[in-house]
């Protein structure tokens, strides 16, 4: 699930009427937005596994483990959050940055059960697949010429196909290992895109003012959302192996 997503056409004449340093410092602040929400997120992630805080997500029964009733509400809330940040038409920027970093929060307990599930050591090479895989796109997006507002968009409604086949399978049955697959190619190519749409925003906004900063963060939450889609998917891949 993607927050909302803004789309520009991409124009090179008016890239050009931008200062390269403003546009360095506007995708500065992006990354740094997304850089404190993963850090969040792992912070987080990390207290719970050793504090031995994850008996209040999972129960454990004859029928197996399943979510609490707080595991449930943390698992789900994530989403509500970011239908509210994507439909909503009054949220400040200072409304935004709230709502990035609960949703960062309540994923580190979410990203919890999954370690556990896949183990440490998968979740470390889980994660610098995943950054690798991220850097490579998010500096192709940067720096490419090639406009990416179309191969945007079809990826957009293939994550909308994604949530689909995942709400579909809570009551008819689980996904195959594919999914996690198709999670990790959807997502990847959607940083490049994602990452190109911070300089389309910068020509139109330029870089400050309550619209820009909001912008800014909405793009930051694109970006995390899409690392946190990728580094589950492979821990998820991980897991199955492992199993």
């Amino acid at each position: 699930m993607q927050a909302r997503d803004f789309e520009y056409v991409y124009d090179t004449k008016a890239e050009k009427t931008v200062g390269n340093e403003g546009l360095k410092a506007y995708t500065r602040k992006v990354f740094n937005y997304m850089m404190a929400s993963m850090g969040l997120t792992a912070v987080i992630s990390y207290l719970i596994l050793r504090t031995g805080l994850l008996s209040l997500f999972l129960r454990v029964s004859a029928n197996g483990v399943g979510y609490t009733g707080l595991g449930t509400l943390v698992a789900w809330s994530p989403l509500f959050i970011i239908m509210y940040m994507s439909f909503s038409r009054n949220i400040t920027a200072k409304g935004s940055k709230i709502g990035l970093f609960t949703i960062a929060g309540l994923e580190g307990a979410s990203i919890s059960l999954l370690v556990l599930y896949a183990g440490i050591h998968n979740a470390f090479q889980a994660f610098f697949l995943t950054a690798i895989l991220f850097g490579s796109m998010s500096l192709y997006g940067y720096t490419t010429n090639k406009d990416l507002l179309g191969m945007g968009s079809f990826l957009v409604m293939a994550v909308w196909g994604l949530f689909l086949v995942s709400i579909f399978s809570i009551f008819f049955g689980g996904v195959g290992i594919w999914f996690s697959y198709a999670v990790v190619l959807i997502f990847t190519g959607l940083v490049a895109y994602e990452t190109q749409q911070i300089k389309n925003i910068y020509s139109h906004f330029g870089g400050y003012g309550e619209n820009a900063d909001k912008l800014a963060v909405f793009c930051a939450l694109n970006l995390y959302l899409s690392f946190l889609n990728i580094f589950t998917a492979l821990l998820n891949i991980m897991g199955n192996e492992r199993r």
